[in-house]
């Protein structure tokens, strides 16, 4: 192994983009094999984990449908008519949220929701509390951040008819049924006053904004979603450096939710590129110390 890791080393004198076109002429089967995941997570390491962190407001709706049908079962669980509450911290330009609240809404009506939507851009918070969209545009376009992917495609424009409403100059508009009792505010996610303007939440949605961050920062960031987390309620986290992530869950006394790990953590195509790209998924590697927390996104506290 000591050969191999040196080997890698030599990486440091090899233009990255030939690396990475070898890398990928590795059949998968190999690839996946534990040699090559050692070495994959070494080239991550040592080449790729601090290179640019760039923040963009990359969102759009319905963005990983196992995920949503997994909040859809738990949303199911609650009590007739009982109250639920929401938050979607770095909300980016709304479509997380909107997204959430139609999966749930459509296999609970009786729920009694109220969510929050919270980011550090006025930008996106504006257009997010407007709900309007223009299909393969980003909406975020001028912001403080890069605007990344567009909230809707044109594709996907007829899929998405219940939750989003055509309207004459060819823009999209949230469906008003889904925007009810939602409060959009700029804050920032880092400060400790938080849990004081939006108290504990049954669901804390804090995806794709820590990743970007310093570890120090995401560190500090993650134990402040911890703490607006309801008993008995769940954190989705995602997008934050896997080691990061698995250090401040163990001690956190949140469990990994398991349903439907694999088809959740694979669903994102995205964020292919692993170990090249900063933002590349992991594979899911059961071997791996602690693999029910770095692989998880969904983490429940407790009893209510």
């Amino acid at each position: 192994m000591s050969m191999t890791m040196t080997g890698f080393i030599s990486l440091r004198q090899v233009p990255r983009r030939l690396c990475r076109a070898v890398w990928e002429t590795i059949p998968s089967p190999v690839r996946q094999t534990p040699l090559m995941f050692r070495a994959g997570r070494y080239i991550y390491r040592k080449f790729t984990r601090n290179t640019v962190r760039l923040q963009t407001h990359y969102t759009h709706f319905m963005r990983n449908p196992p995920l949503l049908s997994v909040i859809e079962a738990l949303a199911s669980q609650f009590p007739r008519d009982a109250q639920v509450k929401i938050a979607s911290i770095g909300c980016s330009t709304g479509a997380e949220l909107y997204s959430v609240l139609y999966a749930i809404r459509r296999v609970r009506d009786d729920l009694r929701l109220t969510a929050y939507g919270a980011d550090i851009s006025d930008t996106v918070v504006e257009v997010a509390r407007r709900g309007i969209y223009h299909p393969d545009v980003p909406a975020a376009q001028g912001s403080a951040y890069a605007a990344g992917r567009a909230e809707v495609a044109s594709v996907d424009v007829s899929s998405l008819s219940e939750l989003l409403q055509p309207l004459p100059d060819g823009s999209l508009r949230v469906r008003d049924w889904l925007r009810q009792d939602i409060t959009w505010l700029t804050a920032d996610a880092t400060d400790d006053s938080l849990q004081d303007l939006l108290g504990r939440q049954d669901f804390l949605l804090a995806n794709n904004f820590m990743g970007p961050m310093e570890d120090p920062l995401a560190e500090r960031c993650l134990r402040n979603m911890i703490r607006l987390v309801a008993p008995g309620g769940y954190l989705f986290v995602d997008g934050i450096d896997l080691d990061v992530k698995t250090r401040v869950l163990k001690a956190s006394g949140l469990r990994p939710v398991l349903t439907s790990q694999e088809e959740i953590w694979a669903s994102e195509g995205a964020r292919g590129g692993w170990p090249w790209l900063r933002w590349g998924r992991e594979p899911l590697n059961r071997s791996e110390a602690d693999w029910a927390i770095r692989y998880s996104i969904i983490f429940h506290l407790g009893d209510r």
